[in-house]
């Protein structure tokens, strides 16, 4: 797999924590949008105009490409999770998810934290780089 690939998938891996928050954050953008001034001075306006925000705003939460791509990587990021053993969570979630990484693959081999070779690790990390890049639509030519 290429290095710009990883640094993709490892990048949206990091920010997975913060992917509900940053779906809450755009759906709070999208219901109070910022309000414009009105700069039509002196004209009329329409008395009897129907407001439909309501049924527009849950048009647009629903049909937002930046909430339906966080919520489609939080998905797939879920399914990779529920495939894999106990091992590999233990290695994305010290390398990824945490706010201050504590140890390196090294590190979990040698204090036993995983119950693998310094290599299977390796190859666990690899592979579920792999699966989800194939998740994210990522894929090798």
């Amino acid at each position: 797999m290429k290095r710009s690939t990883i640094r993709k998938v490892e990048d949206i891996l990091r920010d997975y924590p913060k992917i509900d928050k940053y779906i809450e954050e755009r759906e709070q953008e999208l219901r109070y949008p910022s309000g414009q001034s009105d700069e039509n001075v002196g004209g009329g306006r329409a008395q009897y105009k129907y407001n439909n925000q309501t049924l527009s705003t849950l048009i647009t939460i629903d049909e937002d490409r930046r909430i339906n791509a966080l919520r489609r990587q939080h998905d797939v990021i879920d399914d990779c999770l529920d495939g894999v053993g106990d091992d590999t969570e233990v290695i994305v979630n010290e390398l990824y998810f945490r706010k201050r990484q504590q140890y390196t693959i090294d590190g979990l081999v040698m204090n036993q934290l995983i119950h693998v070779s310094r290599r299977k690790a390796f190859d666990l990390k690899r592979l579920f780089l792999e699966d989800c890049a194939k998740g994210f639509g990522l894929y090798e030519v």
